[in-house]
């Protein structure tokens, strides 16, 4: 079984088209980005929705990330 990548290699990963990697980004932060949505907007399904909308810009916006 392969080691777990740190953020900087499933980042890199991801920006190299591995979908698995970007996967393993949502896994890692979908719950405190959930939970940051839900505090701001104090709606579940509007915390969901924001969430979600969050990741497929980052998705998106990858190949023109630099770090930081």
């Amino acid at each position: 079984m392969p080691a777990p990548m740190d953020e900087a290699s499933l980042i890199t990963a991801a920006q190299q088209g591995k979908v698995d990697a970007f996967n393993e980004l949502v896994l890692t932060y979908q719950q405190q980005v959930y939970n940051l949505a839900y505090r701001i907007l104090g709606d579940p399904a509007s915390a969901a929705d924001a969430t979600q909308e969050a990741f497929i810009s980052a998705f998106q916006s990858l190949p023109r990330f630099r770090g930081g």
